[in-house]
């Protein structure tokens, strides 16, 4: 017991003269690990930091398993268990976090798309264009969107622009044969950040026409999102459309199976 108390040699490791024969010393790892286990909550809120307490898991078994092996050199034990312990359970709270925060930003971001589909349908195309330059913080309802166009030439060239050229103009080419309501999210391709306080999501959808041809518009849209302490900012761009004929089917096992762009 006392050698698990204290960094010192046992009562027995004395010598005839009541001299200490030796010295144990922590072990680096156990207290790496202790400090990244300290540390590990942060990964709850920071998805970069996910790597802490995987450290801290890597550096509590190294020196446990030193520990074990060289009882008469090291000590630390307790010290590497705490660090371990605290590394498996922020990690797991951690990743289950960030896995409920990426279903979040996917469905955040096939409910914005279907926002912008149904402006594109009433041919609000002021506000079809603000959804692609968002700030959340705005309340763009609170002014009216397509005066504000009327006043700013280089907002209104820069959307006439944009809504009059491929890929968006193919949407608008068949307006009267979609619905925002019927948009099928096809592939949720990625979810990273890019650089700080900064999210790009990746995603790709498949838009039913009506009509007897059986045909869709697929595209794909890359997202950003950034984070600031005030507020939070996303645009996008789309990219990638092109239309569907009626071989193409949502294959669980290929997802590109049938496409005929």
């Amino acid at each position: 017991m006392t050698e698990d108390q204290s960094p010192y040699k046992s009562p027995d490791s004395h010598d005839n003269w009541g001299e200490e024969t030796g010295y144990r010393r922590i072990h680096w790892a156990a207290m790496i690990s202790l400090v990244l286990g300290i540390l590990s909550p942060l990964a709850i809120f920071v998805i970069g930091l996910v790597i802490v307490p995987i450290l801290s898991v890597i550096m509590g078994a190294i020196a446990v398993s030193h520990i074990k092996r060289k009882r008469e050199i090291y000590t630390g034990e307790r010290l590497a268990t705490l660090g371990l312990f605290l590394g498996i359970v922020f990690g797991i709270w951690s990743g289950m976090n960030q896995y409920n925060d990426r279903d979040y930003l996917y469905d955040q971001a096939a409910a914005q798309t279907r926002v912008w589909l149904s402006y594109l349908k009433d041919g609000k195309l002021g506000h079809a264009h603000q959804v692609m330059l968002q700030v959340q913080s705005r309340n763009f309802e609170a002014r009216d969107i397509e005066e504000f166009y009327q006043n700013d030439r280089g907002m209104r060239e820069e959307q006439r622009a944009r809504f009059a050229r491929q890929p968006i103009k193919l949407m608008l080419d068949h307006l009267d044969r979609w619905k925002p309501d019927d948009l099928v999210v096809h592939n949720n391709v990625s979810l990273r950040g890019t650089k700080k306080n900064e999210i790009q999501l990746v995603q790709e959808y498949v838009l039913p026409l009506k009509g007897g041809t059986n045909e869709s518009i697929a595209f794909r849209i890359q997202f950003w999102r950034q984070i600031f302490p005030e507020s939070r900012a996303s645009h996008w761009q789309l990219e990638g459309i092109g239309m569907l004929d009626e071989q193409f089917r949502l294959a669980p096992n290929d997802p590109h199976e049938g496409h005929n762009h």
